[in-house]
């Protein structure tokens, strides 16, 4: 069951990422103007896409949880866990070295992005600190932490999509459109499994 509902809240939130510019942008982003610093806007988005490419795999593994054994399956969920934590901070850095997107509006959708990531990184950290400190040899506690890591992470399905505020501006949209490393992670996520 925790890895059915860890699979849902990963995917969701890796498959999002992975759909840059699949969506049609909004109309109340940014315009088709010039870029206000004169900057690339395809090369920026180049950059967040190159970041995130490698870590959408770390995000969708899904580990082999031994169930006969609680001290393993604390063990290898702890670690997938830790691995999920480390994949949201590299793209969360990654994003923020990538630097301002030189579009109108570009600093608040790169935030609203940042903010939605650290938001995800916390709850999986609090996860798994919170099944770290289970006793694995009280089978009651064992199934409650569990648990617990399956409700928690089904709040990641229910985050608003990190892309979001990407999306809904034109001249972002339009540059995932052209990047190429954006074109390569969007074409391997619409063969994954799909989201809602």
């Amino acid at each position: 069951m925790v890895r059915r509902l860890a699979t849902v809240a990963v995917l969701a939130l890796s498959l999002g990422l992975a759909g840059c510019g699949s969506d049609s942008p909004s109309t109340s982003g940014g315009t088709s103007s010039a870029a206000p610093s004169g900057g690339d806007a395809v090369a920026w988005a180049e950059k967040v896409c190159a970041t995130v490419a490698p870590e959408r795999d770390a995000l969708s593994q899904v580990p082999n949880i031994d169930t006969s054994d609680p001290m393993k399956a604390r063990e290898g969920m702890v670690t997938y866990l830790d691995n999920l934590v480390k994949a949201l901070d590299r793209m969360v850095t990654g994003i923020k070295s990538a630097g301002t997107p030189p579009v109108a509006d570009g600093e608040t959708a790169a935030k609203r992005v940042v903010d939605t990531l650290e938001e995800a990184k916390a709850t999986v950290t609090t996860a798994k600190e919170n099944l770290a400190k289970i006793d694995v040899t009280d089978l009651a506690a064992v199934q409650a932490g569990f648990t617990q890591v399956g409700q928690d992470l089904q709040k990641l399905g229910q985050m608003e999509d990190p892309t979001k505020g990407l999306r809904g501006n034109r001249e972002i949209n339009e540059a995932f459109e052209k990047a190429a490393s954006c074109k390569a992670l969007q074409d391997s996520g619409s063969s994954s499994t799909p989201t809602t």
